[in-house]
């Protein structure tokens, strides 16, 4: 066995379980049971070997062992992956493949193998608190007046830039209920784009930035309607970065539950759920926003052929909507042509990077299909007088 190297301790960590694979081929086609393809992205690429699962874990002994050949093939293959965990759950011998993918991205960062494009998203948040970098003609949101609240809202990247929809709703639907709430309007990432990217170090830094941000509204609940944001302050921060969020972290539909009126206008319309990877297999999250979707009079929710721990990616996640755009937007398609074939006219979700993603390829589908998240139609279902 080759020495270990010194930027391979993540992996090393994973050995045993690196080392389990069978080679089976399932993480690539398996088409049973709600499933056509394991790995979303996997049909829209070259159809390497690396492109897909079974050849990453061989990436992934290679730069364990020593003897990995770096280069931009190696770097834009590992890259395609979106991190949906759909491997990880449909392997028959059980491998932590999420977790061996993360451990390989992270050594591959502190040995200073860095993809351009995630390299550029790490700037981004380190310098302008925002994926997305810099405002246009300023550096930065105004400053907003610091006040104790019970409830502060922190919508994230995605939301404060491409989809403010997500925000009004949800500060419109907070108003109406009457709570004692504010939302972080600054620019302020959570960090998880730069989790999924390997990029610990930075997120760390940042992690610390952003939680005292937090702090300083003194909330009682902090609250997000992102997967990414929910799954980084409430598991990432405390448990693998030892930052405290300062408070109870809950997701949009574990809070809501609790402050809804009991009577919602009746809206007819067949809606189908999109489960975003983050929410659903990192996070367990599968009956909550079904429920809550349910709960408002007239909706028919219909579920789509892949769904729960089968649910077919968006092709946004890990990087890939940044990176390969065409291979996100020819993922997203399938998606939409699964809700459509359910009969549904609108599909939900509770992430905006997954509407991003699913709204931008409509058109390219060619559907006439409604793409909206949770909040939004939550919003349209309680009226002011609602009680």
């Amino acid at each position: 066995m080759a020495d270990i190297q010194p930027t391979a301790r993540k992996l090393e960590k994973l050995r045993k379980a690196l080392y389990d694979c069978s080679r089976c081929g399932f993480c690539r086609v398996w088409n049973w049971k709600g499933v056509h393809w394991v790995c979303p992205t996997y049909p829209y690429t070259e159809a390497f070997d690396t492109q897909y699962a079974r050849g990453r874990v061989n990436m992934a002994q290679a730069f364990l062992d020593g003897a990995a050949e770096i280069d931009q093939t190696f770097l834009d293959h590992l890259a395609q992956c979106s991190l949906c965990g759909s491997c990880a759950t449909h392997c028959p011998v059980g491998m932590p493949l999420f977790e061996i993918w993360h451990a390989l991205r992270s050594d591959l960062v502190e040995a200073g193998y860095v993809h351009s494009t995630h390299r550029r998203t790490t700037e981004n948040v380190l310098q302008h608190h925002s994926v997305f970098g810099a405002r246009a003609g300023r550096s930065d949101a105004t400053p907003q007046e610091i006040r104790k609240v019970d409830v502060l809202y922190f919508p994230g990247c995605q939301t404060t830039r491409k989809v403010r929809g997500i925000g009004q709703a949800t500060t419109a639907l907070l108003s109406k209920l009457g709570l004692n709430f504010a939302m972080l309007a600054e620019d302020a990432c959570c960090g998880y784009p730069l989790y999924d990217i390997g990029q610990m170090q930075a997120m760390r830094e940042n992690a610390l930035r952003t939680a005292a941000q937090l702090k300083e509204f003194q909330p009682a609940t902090i609250l997000t309607t992102c997967a990414g944001c929910y799954r980084a302050l409430k598991v990432v921060y405390p448990k693998q970065l030892g930052i405290d969020p300062g408070t109870q972290v809950k997701h949009i539909h574990e809070f809501l539950p609790d402050v809804l009126p009991t009577r919602l206008a009746t809206l007819a319309r067949k809606v189908t759920f999109h489960d975003p990877c983050v929410m659903g297999r990192h996070m367990g999250i599968y009956d909550e926003p079904r429920a809550l979707i349910a709960s408002v009079p007239g909706v028919e929710l219909v579920e789509m052929y892949s769904n729960r721990e089968h649910a077919l990616c968006c092709g946004a996640g890990g990087g890939v909507l940044s990176t390969f755009d065409e291979i996100a937007g020819q993922v997203a398609v399938e998606r939409l042509r699964q809700a459509a074939a359910a009969g549904a006219e609108q599909l939900v979700t509770s992430c905006p990077t997954c509407v991003v993603n699913l709204k931008r390829a409509v058109r390219k589908a060619g559907l006439n299909l409604q793409v909206s998240d949770m909040v939004e139609l939550l919003n349209e279902a309680v009226t002011v007088d609602g009680n």
